[in-house]
């Protein structure tokens, strides 16, 4: 006997009974159901009754819809066809570590189906994926209109939407495995965990592509390696929002910096021990403004490394404090190297404390740490400077095309 599809309030939405027979496994029920169009009220998806889902066409849960999804749950997405959320419309996918929610396409081929997209402003506080499997998504190629241009995601965080994620897994994708741009984890704005437990491989592209100030939603518990070669990396752009207080944890793979990003005025950005930023060329680290702050103290068992995506003397530009005079600009065992691409001579340096000409003093504290393979200089300061005073002999200084320590003039 075939169970009716649990919902209330539902448009357009097309579910068809196969009959049995037509694979997947879990809840004893008849096989087959297919999936497609809008849903304006809500869904109740129960391995019960189906298992698989087949979604024959695009799903899309609209402004004031919900779709909860039943641990033990299968989707089997046709190809080139998506799952979207929009406005106040809700995705609840909340599995168990024995029975977990699978997304996946009807072929296991990489790119089979689109994945899941929170559009723009899809901002439901109940948007959530947990023990969630994403696999052979990301056929779809988007636009992200900045830094990452055209871009393929298998998990797609539009701006403004929100999610929390964790013990889920993104596998397989034609392309990256999430794209954030300017979304939020969980039902505030904290980083607090509501990105976390996660595992992000085998994918073509990068586990996470993400902007500067999404960064500290990223938990340290989460797994981003075993992706094609050469993409196992976070990768974060500096364009759109200055960096706000927060804190860049220790990943298992490093954080890779496209162009420049800023951290914010009055505002910090903590650097955990042992964490490693790979700089591609041209881009740049700015404590900018007043009373902003880099605070990057690692130990000598776990240091924190500034260095490039290839190791070339001037690959990029550094460490720049601009008019900062915070007490939290304090760099303790890190290695900072090629930087120096900055064309003034007085400011090319792995680090370099700047000011526009304004009354304030700068102030930087730097102990136990290596400088080295720099086009200009090791450490480049402004007169008004205020550092401390062994800043020439705590740390260690190698390859210096300039000076290893250097006042403006």
């Amino acid at each position: 006997m075939r169970h009716p599809l649990v919902w209330t309030g539902l448009v357009a939405l097309l579910l068809a009974a196969c009959g049995p027979g037509g694979g997947g496994g879990g809840g004893g029920g008849p096989t087959g159901c297919s999936l497609s169009g809008s849903i304006a009220g809500s869904v109740t998806l129960d391995p019960t009754n189906c298992n698989p889902y087949r979604v024959t066409g695009d799903l899309t849960v609209e402004d004031g819809g919900r779709l909860v999804i039943q641990p033990g749950t299968t989707l089997e997405f046709a190809q080139d066809t998506g799952l979207y959320v929009q406005g106040h419309g809700a995705l609840v996918a909340v599995g168990t570590a024995s029975d977990k929610i699978l997304f996946t396409g009807a072929s296991q081929v990489r790119g089979y189906w689109n994945g899941i997209v929170f559009e723009q402003d899809a901002n439901s506080f109940d948007n959530e994926l947990k023990y969630a499997e994403i696999a052979y998504a990301g056929a779809d190629q988007r636009w992200s209109g900045t830094s990452y241009g055209y871009y393929k995601a298998a998990l797609d965080l539009q701006a403004r939407a929100r999610l929390k994620m964790t013990y889920s897994t993104v596998r397989e994708s034609a392309g990256s495995g999430v794209y954030v741009d300017r979304a939020t984890f969980g039902a505030d704005d904290l980083r607090d965990g509501d990105f976390a437990h996660n595992t992000l491989t085998q994918n073509a592209g990068f586990p996470v592509l993400l902007y500067a100030n999404e960064v500290g939603f990223l938990d340290a518990s989460n797994d981003f390696s075993g992706n094609d070669a050469g993409y196992d990396y976070v990768r974060l752009s500096g364009s759109y929002d200055y960096v706000q207080t927060q804190t860049w944890q220790k990943l298992n793979v490093p954080y890779r910096v496209l162009g420049e990003v800023s951290v914010d005025d009055q505002q910090t950005l903590t650097i955990a021990p042992g964490a490693t930023l790979v700089f591609e060329q041209d881009a740049a680290l700015w404590a900018y403004g007043v009373n902003s702050a880099l605070k990057a103290v690692g130990t000598a068992a776990e240091p924190i490394t500034f260095t490039a995506l290839q190791p070339q003397k001037g690959y990029w530009y550094g460490l720049v404090f601009n008019d900062t005079n915070s007490a939290d600009n304090v760099l303790h065992y890190v290695v900072v190297e090629y930087g120096g691409a900055e064309t003034n001579p007085e400011l090319k340096a792995n680090i370099a404390v700047i000011s526009s000409g304004n009354a304030s003093s700068q102030w930087i504290e730097i102990k136990n740490s290596t400088i080295q393979h720099s086009s200009g200089h090791g450490i480049s300061v402004a007169q008004e400077t205020t550092y401390n005073a062994d800043i020439t002999t705590s740390n260690s200084f190698a390859d210096i095309d300039g000076d290893d320590f250097h006042v403006q003039p």
